[in-house]
Order: structure tokens, then sequence, then C-alpha cells
């Protein structure tokens, strides 16, 4: 250390502070935007209002265009619609709800699933890592572009000439030096702005994405944007704006405060639209099982609003929907399976006739036919059983009422309601399983018989014409018509164990 640095050498913090502050007055004062700023004063000057005021008049127009842009899902879309290749648009184009709806038409669930499957596949892997770095950097270009002309350059402006009007320039402004203290908060929420680091071909990618989402309307003028961003990375490389906050708070260590928030948005899109593309399909699924189901319905009861039981019904289930609670959840199904087996009686009086009438080749299918049938009409006294639990001195309705009424004053007793529904739904799922799997076994009978009718030498029975004698209409039609029947039952129940699924 010399000799002079040492004399005027100091550990004092004022004196260091106001050596600072004289080097920053300096540094000031040789800059190429030295007009900006009185030092001696603390004043900001007109010239730093012109500058402040030509921003605003190049992108006071942008600003309502783009206003909560920062919160749209459609700009996303638009930015990574506009990297996709032809080839892939048009996968992208197979994905839409109109593609899928049409093609939901025509196709079976099955097929449909497969087919947007492999699109899905082909679309969620069209990307290259390089590729979505890409689209992220210009969302994330757009964004900056969105805060810079968002921010408020009217309130800054309106504290230099207080007469100037929110995007009207037909008013020559009239700008004065103003106390530096006066506009320092504005100047630094301007500094807190995210730098533009950009080649000029990813500025006309970002104007023309954003003239898409303006439905064709330009933003900006590209080659006015580009003008202007000229003369900000100019004055952003000079730091004056840094120094006079330095100067004007007299904080010689003063930083910029922004913070690059960057956001990815390929991935959540391509997620997104997988979502989309599923939530489709298990629609599509649901749509045309309901549909089939109220067509079987409509077949074999002449309508879909069918109950046949007393207790387990919508009407009584609807105490339970007003507490919250989901209730019976087998209605429908319970009450077709009951409404089957009354009605069909045509069914009952032909097994009846091959039980009583039959001579069988073998006892033991005999035994089997024999079992089955026994227990659809063991089905159908379960079910009476089942359903009279549920009256209000029932063993199960008692429970329900006790846990409802106490429910008005203790709500932990929607939790013991709880249980006991699921008890009951339990028990109603497992005879309708078990009935589902006798109307199958009853349907292979049935086809068995009238593939053993058919042939010249029957195997099953022995006794084929003395069964005709005793039917009052043909048996091969009959037994045509409850295999039939028996099928579309099936498929009804079936249906519904879908759904539960």
């Amino acid at each position: 250390m010399g000799f002079l640095d040492f004399l005027f050498s100091t550990n004092d913090p004022a004196v260091k502070k106001k050596r600072a502050l004289k080097l920053i007055a300096r540094e000031i004062n040789q800059s190429k935007h030295r007009k900006f700023y009185k030092s001696n004063s603390g004043e900001i000057t007109p010239t730093a209002g012109a500058f402040f005021y030509d921003i605003y008049k190049v992108i006071a127009t942008a600003q309502a265009f783009m206003k909560n842009a920062a919160k749209s899902g459609v700009l996303k879309q638009l930015t990574v619609e506009h990297f996709m290749s032809k080839e892939l648009r048009e996968v992208y184009d197979r994905l839409s709800s109109e593609s899928i709806e049409e093609r939901g038409k025509t196709l079976t669930p099955k097929e449909l699933s497969m087919q947007l499957q492999e699109d899905l596949n082909t679309f969620s892997t069209a990307f290259s890592i390089s590729e979505m770095n890409t689209i992220d950097r210009c969302y994330n270009l757009i964004m900056t572009f969105t805060n810079f002309v968002s921010f408020d350059f009217f309130s800054l402006l309106k504290k230099i000439d207080s007469r100037i009007r929110e995007r009207d320039f037909a008013y020559q402004p009239q700008f004065r030096y103003v106390n530096g203290k006066y506009l320092a908060d504005n100047i630094k929420d301007f500094l807190d702005l995210p730098p533009f680091e950009a080649a000029q071909d990813e500025w006309k990618t970002v104007f023309e994405i954003l003239k898409k989402y303006k439905s064709g309307t330009n933003v900006l003028d590209l080659n006015q944007w580009k003008r202007l961003l000229l003369v900000l990375q100019d004055v952003q490389r000079s730091g004056i704006l840094t120094l006079m906050i330095r100067h004007i708070d007299q904080e010689p260590s003063w930083m910029r405060n922004f913070n690059v928030g960057e956001e990815t948005i390929v991935e959540a899109f391509m997620q997104a639209k997988k979502s989309e593309v599923q939530t489709k399909i298990e629609k599509i699924k649901s749509d045309k099982r309901a549909s089939k189901r109220d067509a079987l319905a409509n077949k074999l009861f002449s309508g879909t609003d069918i109950t046949r039981l007393q207790y387990y019904t919508n009407a009584n289930n609807d105490v339970f929907l007003k507490k919250g609670v989901e209730g019976y959840t087998y209605i429908a199904p319970l009450n077709y399976l009951q409404a089957f087996l009354v009605t069909h009686h045509d069914l009952r009086e032909l097994c009846d006739i091959f039980l009583i009438r039959g001579q069988w080749m073998s006892q033991d299918l005999s035994r089997q036919i024999s079992q089955g049938l026994h227990e659809l009409s063991d089905i159908t006294e379960q079910l009476t059983a089942f359903d009279n639990t549920l009256a209000d001195n029932g063993i199960n309705g008692s429970k329900l009422r006790n846990h409802l009424n106490k429910s008005k004053m203790d709500k932990g007793q929607l939790t013991q309601l709880k249980v006991v529904l699921n008890i009951i739904n339990t028990e109603a799922k497992e005879m309708l399983n078990k009935a589902l799997d006798t109307f199958v076994e009853v349907g292979s009978y049935l086809k068995n018989l009238i593939a053993d009718y058919a042939k010249p030498h029957p195997l099953l029975l022995v006794n084929w014409k003395e069964i005709e004698s005793v039917s009052d209409r043909p048996v091969a039609k009959r037994l045509e018509n409850a295999s039939k029947v028996v099928d579309e039952f099936i498929q009804l129940l079936q249906i519904y164990a879908i759904d539960d699924e």
C-alpha cells in the first residue's frame, strides 16, 4: 500500500459510503445517458421522462391486447401448436373432441380406444428434448414481453406530467425536472422486469403466435418493436437507471431484484391432452353403455324406470342423498332382476316342461338344469327377504332410521350410517353376481337344448316329440325366444357390473 493510499484510507463506513456515492455520481456524469439525471440536485430530467414516454407510445396498444395473457391456457396451446409439423398436426387434430366423437359413431369403444392410444403414443413422443426446450423458451419470451407491456408506464409518467391521459397521444406532454425520490419506486419496478435476451427470428415467432392469439390482429408492429429493443438494450447495458437509484436512495450497493421464473409448458400440455382424451374415451364408453342399457331395459320391460322392490328404491334413497351420503347403489339392477324373475313367465313354464316331462340321457345334466332353475327361484325369495330388512321395523331399516335421526345432533352418526349402507350394498352386489352366474348357466343350457333339438339323433333328450306335444307353442321357437331374452338380460346385468368396476 502506498503512502497516499494509507493516508487517505479509512475504516469509517460513513466515509466509505460517501466516497462510493461520489464515484457513482461521477459514473453517471460520464455516461452517454447522463442527461437522464442531475446528480448535483438528485432530479430526474425531462430526457428520462421522454425515454419512458417513447416506450409507452409503442406498447400502449399492446397493453389492452395482452391483458390476462399470463393466465391464458389458449396462449400455451397456440405456442405448442406453432411448432408442430404437418404430420404431427394431423395426429393432434385426430385427438380433438370433434374427431373423437365422430369416430365414436362408427367404431366400438375398444376400436376407438386402440386408435386413440396409438395417436397418443405418437403425439406424446413427437418432440425431442431440444424441441421442447425451444417451445418452452418461446413461451417464456412471450411472458417476458407480456410483463413488459403490462408495466404501469402511465402511473410513472403521470408523476412527471399530471395532465397526461392514458393512451391519449394527441396531447404533447410537458416533462419537467422531478425529485428522484418521487419516482424511485416506479423505476425500481421497471428495473425488476426481466431483460430481453432473444434473437431476431425468435421475436418473429413470438409475434406470429401473438397474432394467432388475437385472431389475426398484430399486437405490435415487429419492426417498431425491434427499434425500441435497441434503445432499451442500450440503456440497459449502460446501467444508468441502476446508478440513478443508488444515488437517489444513497445506497451504493443496491441491485435490481428481478426473478426470471421460467415455465415448462410442453410436458404439461401433453399430459393435459392425454387426460382430456382419456376422459373423452371413458365418456364415450359410458354413453354407449348407457344407451345399450336403456335399449335393453326398454326391450325387456317396456321402460327404464322399473320398481319392483318396496324399500330398495330411488324414492327411499332421497333421504340419504339429502345427507350427502351415496345411499343404495344397486337400485336399478336389483329392481330389474326382481322384475325379470317375476315377469318372464314363459321361461319358467318352458323349463318346468323339460324338468317334469323330459327324459334325459344323463341324470347329471338333469340335476344341473334343475339346480339352476331352483337357484333362480331362490333369488326371488332372497330379494324379497333382503328388501324386507329395509322396512322401518326390519333389521337394517331400523338401524338406518336410528342413525338418520341421531345425525341431526351428532354428525358422527353419518359415519355409522355409511357402514350400514355399505353392508347392505355389499349384500345386494353379491345377489346380483350370483344371479348373473346363474343366468349364464341357464343360458348355456338353453343353447344346448336348441342345438340338441336340431340334431337328427338328439343326445340330451330322448322324447322331443312328447315335449312338443305338451307345449301350446312350437318348442324350438320358445327355446330360441327364451335364449334370446336370457342373453339380453345377461347383457343388461353385465353393463351394471362394468359400471361398478
